[in-house]
């Protein structure tokens, strides 16, 4: 197979204590991790500790708008190619190191299932932290992009030191990423288009690939993005220090409710875009509630 060149094997034969640290590294890709970070900036805007500094409404929005594209590509492009992940990426090895509590933990953490190419993690890195370091105004522009850099490229090096992506899934979920970057950033420069980009994007993965949880759920979070950042985006207020506290904690209420309650049922594909849809609908114009509320209390 073209894809491997060996990098991979070499890496996953590190120490076991090496693997495991590149377990939690790699969270800083996941899907998870980019979600909260994006949407805890969003709500957060300039009162963030420490990162808040020119951080607008519009440019916390970007970023959730950037999640939506990475989320369109790698669905899209994981199914257009259907290539396979290594051998023993549904494997977790060294969780004989973890305490016995830890382990299911750690295997969640340290295996990847579905089609490898390209890398959902390169995709999903590149675009949050290279929009993150866009977006934020701490330091120079230098200093951001070289920490980006450095996270982008740990958490790249971590999904071949466990063993679930071949070099060329990650180099071409950067490359991808990369140009998907540069394009919303330096063409479409709105949250509306970043976000109808990505509808186009899940529209198109899901007439080639056809109908799936996944596809839909992409489709689901960029139209709904594109619709109420249009119809909404301006009306949005800028934070207050009292909000975005009420704002932050309804978001995690809300959110973690509405995402426990769909895990926990078994939607079709139509139901899952209609609950993307909420979601997303529910992260964006929570602000709207917060600001409110904090004026009557």
């Amino acid at each position: 197979m073209i894809r491997a060149v060996g990098v991979t094997e070499v890496l996953s034969a590190l120490p076991g204590a090496v693997v495991v640290l590149f377990a939690l590294i790699t969270q800083l890709g996941d899907f998870w991790f980019t979600f909260l970070a994006c949407g805890l900036l969003y709500w957060l805007g300039p009162w963030t500790p420490k990162l808040g500094r020119g951080l607008t409404r519009d440019r916390t929005a970007m970023l959730v708008a950037l999640l939506a594209v990475a989320v369109a590509l790698v669905v899209s492009l994981k199914g257009v190619f259907a290539l396979p992940r290594p051998p023993g990426a549904g494997t977790a090895t060294h969780a004989e190191l973890l305490p016995a509590a830890l382990r299911g933990v750690y295997e969640s953490m340290a295996t990847g299932e579905g089609f490898g190419f390209p890398s959902g993690h390169a995709t999903l890195s590149l675009l949050v932290w290279g929009g993150i370091a866009w977006a934020l105004r701490v330091g120079t522009r230098r200093q951001r992009a070289a920490v980006a850099a450095t996270i982008i490229a740990l958490i790249g090096l971590s999904r071949l030191v466990l063993g679930v992506h071949y070099l060329a899934d990650i180099l071409a979920g950067f490359a991808i990423a990369g140009a998907a970057l540069a394009l919303a950033l330096g063409a479409l420069r709105t949250p509306e288009r970043v976000f109808g980009f990505a509808a186009v994007i899940a529209t198109a993965g899901l007439l080639v690939t056809g109908v799936s949880r996944n596809s839909a759920g992409a489709l689901g979070v960029a139209v709904a993005g594109a619709v109420v950042w249009w119809l909404l985006g301006d009306a949005m207020p800028e934070p207050s220090r009292h909000g975005v506290g009420i704002t932050a904690l309804l978001g995690v209420v809300s959110v973690g409710a509405f995402l426990g309650v769909t895990f926990g049922l078994d939607p079709s594909p139509v139901a899952v875009t209609l609950l993307a849809a909420v979601g997303t609908g529910v992260l964006l114009t929570l602000p709207l509630a917060g600001e409110r509320l904090a004026k009557k209390v």
